[in-house]
């Protein structure tokens, strides 16, 4: 046979010259063993990978320091109140100097984790136009002293600076007629009732009703305060009540807004809750000091 006329195949009946049969389908077994070797190892095509967006990292969050939980800015750097402010007021009552000490502190979009809300958060417009963010209504503000992510230095600076702390149920106003005293988180002022006695209320039925008590878990507050000065009286109603050094604490139901301080002097029975724990004197006839009249209440102090 000659060579242009040799047809090439697999069986075995076939035969070619000088062994050129066995080549052939040795060179055939090896192109399909390879051909069948890629289709088994080729992977599968892969998505293509859906871009997702970035989050946005939180513009305030909290960090323990050896103050408690602390407020600070997306930078570490710890964030305070001042007590001359007013809480929901509107309005900063550090400018000039002071706030060269105290730099005012602002994001436009506030990003928080929990515990954070970022529904607690707001912002005002101070006198010079300027923008700053609040908290509970309370402005808030750096301290120049602090150098470095977690300081906080400015704790208790002139006894009116005060960290910002989350967790915080009791903090502290200040205006030069009171002094120090107790308010809630959202500056709601915390008063006494001369009456009471350590450790106890006398303040019941209608009394009640005027001087709502003031209830709240575990105190943490300030670094001025003992937090130990912090206890909870039972109440005959059964209600747990908080106190500050033996004295339970009442809002006043006429305080219609934070910094309210109407039921000073009340019936010379009732006091804002002074820091010192105890009962200042009589305040100035500017302030309200006697029951309304006609309200019903009597003059027994409330």
């Amino acid at each position: 046979m000659k060579p242009a006329e040799m047809v090439i195949s697999t069986t075995a009946d076939v035969q070619a010259p000088d062994g050129d049969y066995m080549r052939i389908t040795t060179l055939i077994v090896l192109v399909m063993a390879a051909v069948l070797l890629a289709g088994c190892t080729q992977q599968a095509a892969q998505p293509t990978p859906v871009p997702t967006a970035a989050v946005a990292p939180d513009t305030i969050r909290t960090a323990t320091s050896p103050l408690g939980t602390i407020l600070m800015d997306a930078r570490g750097m710890t964030l305070y109140y001042f007590a001359n402010d007013i809480p929901a007021s509107g309005i900063s009552s550090c400018s000039g100097q002071c706030a060269v000490a105290w730099p005012v502190f602002f994001v436009d979009s506030v990003k928080v984790s929990p515990p954070l809300d970022a529904a607690d958060f707001g912002s005002i417009t101070r006198a010079d136009g300027t923008k700053q963010t609040t908290y509970y209504g309370w402005p808030l503000y750096y301290w120049q002293g602090d150098t470095k992510p977690g300081d906080v230095s400015g704790e208790n600076v002139q006894k009116v600076w005060f960290v910002m702390r989350p967790d915080e149920q009791v903090l502290i106003a200040h205006t030069t007629d009171l002094g120090l005293y107790l308010t809630d988180t959202t500056g709601k002022t915390l008063y006494y009732f001369t009456k009471d006695t350590a450790g106890t209320s006398t303040c019941t039925g209608a009394c009640l009703a005027k001087w709502p008590a003031f209830s709240t878990g575990p105190v943490s507050a300030p670094s001025v305060l003992k937090e130990s000065d912090f206890s909870a009286v039972s109440r005959s109603d059964g209600m747990k009540q908080t106190a500050f050094m033996g004295r339970p604490l009442y809002y006043f139901a006429d305080d219609a807004q934070p910094g309210d301080v109407k039921g000073q002097g009340f019936g010379s029975a009732w006091y804002v809750a002074n820091v010192s724990g105890y009962t200042p004197a009589p305040v100035p006839t500017t302030l309200n000091t006697l029951s309304p009249s006609g309200s019903g209440y009597g003059g027994g102090g409330y």
